[in-house]
């Protein structure tokens, strides 16, 4: 369908030019502005597919109270330096382990002098900004396949001044795998709904549109919700060929099927450790308070309850619309074109297709809630961001046409793109300039994502610890992935604590102490830090900062863990000491080894 007449977007040279663009992007989010990994999950992942290149496949040094008691409860009773990973999705670990195996000399984390960014960060934002690159190419296809040249070249211009895509992709987060097998998938879509109205055969881009959901369905638990999309999404858009939305549903259902033998076979749950993610959805509580649980029992499903968190979650993630979508125009525009009669009928149903599948992700998200906001692990709008981009250029095109109906002028034929890329553009504006300033003069030294992490001073942990001791954190991947320490996420309740210390002494690892970073101490009132989620652990989480005022917090007498060791210690005043912002905390005098 086009919308302009040829145009420089055409002209091979623009294509050039934008590629080598892109590439530079690329080179500059991972080379100058890179700070290191920011995504919990993605820290997580890193450390399992640093094991998986050790030969110890699918072993975590994440230790989840919740799937260590399932663990447990299936007889296994491991050892927390050998605990079998029942929760995490395998994909994306095993796409790192190869590259990591290359680098087997560079596994260790050893900060010094020539910086503090651990390499495998940097190779992991590699994989990321790839997977960006790929997706702006499919979604430049997928563009000329619905539109013309002109949309396209809007379109992918739009995602490239993205920088919440940029972000993405250097995160860590399973999301950034999850963005070109996204953009891959409404390829395919366009291929088969335009084959399908030719009247030519569907099976081969069906077929491949199901292995690409079945790889998403392995990347991210929560992708379910994607793929029932892309499910109904197909049938929306391949009408002559219902049955082929089977074709793209088999694959996906296989790959769960047996990943779930697998699954019982290792803890006697086919859901696993991820079962407390499926069941938050039923519930008004973050999936980490279940996970944080050393026991299996479920809190009872209140209807009213459920209800209510639909509706909060869906007003809130409806207020910061325009951020969850990376602030971009076009994405937002998508809303308008669904109001718009496209003249071509692929056009039209695949416009509907991408409702469905629209739809599917505000339901996943409204069940899981996101508590991070644009940031959070489970953020799936940006996923949507591709296809709701060209559908939205191509309506400010129309739109933009009747207000101009004559003229070549660049205003006359452009001044839609402009304005629109000028807006999406401002958060890129807003910090990359900074960043790269602050990259080129520090290089390897650039601040770290603090707060809530500060790799090079965790790391230090390694050296003050016995190599058979495991420890206690608010940030176990975080502990796990840079001081290479088996670590345990602390338990909602402190008995639990003390079972889990047990088991673990029975096992050849006694407990050296606590790590407590912000993460636990971000909170919106004082209160939540008795009643919140480390409600149990009060001097924990106020110790440290009260120290800045010669105050200190006592912890219980049959806490055995009082000894502070500050990791990131910060001036309040002239007057104040420091405040320890994070702390280890451990029960006996400990000097650095060599």
């Amino acid at each position: 369908m086009s919308l302009q007449p040829p145009t420089p977007a055409s002209n091979p040279l623009f294509r050039l030019a934008f590629y080598g663009l892109a590439i530079g992007m690329a080179l500059v989010h991972v080379f100058i502005t890179f700070r290191g990994l920011s995504s919990a999950t993605g820290m997580e992942q890193a450390q399992m597919a640093r094991e998986m290149a050790r030969g110890n496949y699918f072993e975590t040094k994440v230790v989840r109270p919740y799937a260590w008691a399932l663990l447990n409860e299936a007889g296994k009773n491991p050892a927390p330096e050998a605990m079998p990973d029942i929760t995490q999705p395998p994909l994306q670990p095993l796409l790192w382990a190869p590259a990591f195996k290359l680098l087997k000399g560079q596994l260790d984390y050893t900060p010094g002098k020539n910086g503090s960014i651990y390499l495998l960060d940097r190779v992991i934002a590699c994989f990321g900004v790839t997977g960006m690159l790929l997706a702006l190419l499919w979604t430049h296809g997928a563009a000329r396949k619905l539109f013309d040249e002109t949309v396209a070249a809007v379109t992918v211009l739009a995602l490239a001044v993205c920088e919440p895509l940029w972000e993405l992709a250097v995160s860590g987060s399973p999301v950034a795998t999850l963005l070109p097998l996204t953009a891959l998938a409404f390829r395919l879509l366009v291929s088969a709904a335009m084959r399908g109205q030719a009247g030519h055969a569907v099976g081969m881009p069906l077929l491949t549109l199901g292995a690409v959901a079945a790889m998403m369905m392995l990347t991210h638990w929560l992708a379910v919700w994607l793929v029932m999309g892309l499910v109904l999404a197909t049938v929306v858009a391949v009408p002559q060929k219902r049955m082929g939305a089977v074709l793209v549903a088999v694959m996906p259902m296989l790959a769960l099927v047996g990943w779930g033998w697998w699954m019982q076979q290792r803890c006697g749950d086919p859901l696993g450790g991820a079962k407390t993610l499926f069941q938050t959805h039923l519930l008004p509580l973050d999936v980490s308070v279940l996970q944080r649980q050393f026991a299996l029992n479920m809190p009872p499903v209140q209807v009213a309850e459920l209800l209510r968190k639909l509706l909060q979650n869906w007003q809130e993630q409806l207020g910061g619309l325009f951020a969850h979508l990376g602030y971009s125009v076009p994405a937002l525009c998508f809303i308008v074109a669904l109001l718009h009669r496209f003249r071509r009928p692929e056009t039209a149903k695949l416009r509907l297709s991408l409702g469905v599948l629209t739809l599917a992700v505000v339901l996943g998200m409204g069940f899981i809630g996101l508590p991070e906001g644009r940031l959070d692990d489970n953020q799936f709008y940006l996923l949507l961001v591709p296809g709701l981009t060209i559908y939205g250029a191509a309506m400010l095109a129309v739109m933009w046409a009747r207000l101009h109906p004559n003229g070549n002028g660049l205003w006359t034929r452009w001044g839609y793109a402009l304005v629109a890329l000028a807006l999406s553009a401002l958060p890129l504006l807003n910090v990359l300039p900074a960043q790269v300033k602050m990259g080129l003069t520090l290089r390897n030294r650039i601040y770290p994502h603090w707060p809530p992490y500060v790799p090079d001073r965790v790391a230090l942990v390694n050296r003050l610890v016995e190599p058979e001791e495991m420890l206690f954190s608010d940030a176990p991947w975080f502990v796990a992935w840079y001081a290479d320490k088996v670590t345990s996420w602390i338990p909602v309740k402190r008995e639990q604590f003390d079972r889990m210390k047990a088991q673990a002494e029975e096992r050849g690892n006694p407990v050296a102490g606590f790590i407590m970073t912000p993460v636990s101490t971000r909170m919106e009132y004082l209160h939540e830090a008795f009643s919140g989620p480390y409600g149990e652990w009060p001097e924990l989480l106020f110790r440290g900062p009260m120290m800045a005022f010669d105050r200190d917090f006592p912890a219980r007498p049959d806490f055995e863990y009082k000894i502070p060791v500050a990791l990131v210690a910060i001036p309040l005043g002239a007057k104040e000491s420091l405040s320890l912002q994070m702390t280890f905390y451990t029960n006996r005098s400990r000097t650095l080894k060599d």
